[in-house]
């Protein structure tokens, strides 16, 4: 195996659109991501995708933005989705990903990383306890969804 860590090509983004995909696969959600490749590649300019390159097959990605945090008063990087292939699990490629991307993040400003864990990826939990990340439980997702975010700014203007 001669793993390599690199950015993704555009040719490789349904690929990796395909791995997040399979994140929700391997979590048991009904759900299943509406990205593609092609959103992938317009989206460049916000988001650094990683990949793990066996030999020209890709056995992860890693996708993360950067983000502010005004209690912390810096930059941060926020992991969008780490996902490894089933078949070369246990071999650290998830931590080879995860650290490229952190690399990267902290030459841009970065003093922490944030991500969300599905209450039922208990690997990845242990995953993320091992490197030293706290779990908040003070802390509370939400999302307004697209056709609510539409109501909010349709609405109401301020006079």
């Amino acid at each position: 195996m001669t793993l390599l860590i690199r950015d993704m090509h555009d040719d490789e983004a349904d690929a990796v659109a395909q791995m997040v995909k399979g994140l929700a696969r391997h979590i048991g959600t009904d759900f299943v991501p509406q990205v593609t490749g092609e959103a992938l590649c317009m989206s460049r300019d916000l988001i650094d995708i990683v990949v793990a390159d066996d030999d020209g097959r890709l056995l992860g990605a890693c996708l993360g933005l950067m983000t502010f945090s005004t209690w912390r008063g810096c930059r941060g990087l926020y992991v969008v989705d780490l996902f490894v292939e089933p078949e070369a699990r246990g071999r650290s490629i998830g931590l080879h990903l995860l650290r490229e991307e952190a690399r990267r993040a902290v030459r841009r400003g970065a003093a922490f990383i944030k991500l969300e864990v599905d209450e039922s990826n208990t690997g990845a939990e242990r995953f993320y306890a091992r490197l030293g990340f706290a779990k908040k439980t003070e802390d509370r997702l939400h999302i307004l969804e697209q056709n609510r975010l539409h109501d909010l700014i349709s609405t109401g203007d301020v006079t």
